[in-house]
């Protein structure tokens, strides 16, 4: 699994991908105040950004990559 769980902070490390998304689903229903942690994020599958999309958690470190980054920041 490519989601480290710690209380309320989801740290997503290099490839996040679908079979994570049901882990990263349940934590985001479970609490309301979740925090995401991608720095060390290299790439995301469409099924976790559209869950970010939906639940909108604080993201407290942005990812490096910048096409990555493009596609958290809400500008």
């Amino acid at each position: 699994m490519a989601v480290e769980i710690k209380n309320s902070t989801l740290k997503f490390i290099d490839l996040v991908t679908v079979e994570d998304a049901e882990a990263i689903f349940n934590k985001l229903l479970e609490k309301k105040k979740i925090k995401i942690d991608m720095s060390q994020c290299k790439h995301i599958h469409t099924a976790i950004l559209q869950l970010l999309m939906v639940f909108t958690p604080e993201i407290i470190k942005l990812p490096e990559d910048k096409d990555l980054k493009k596609w958290i920041i809400k500008e």
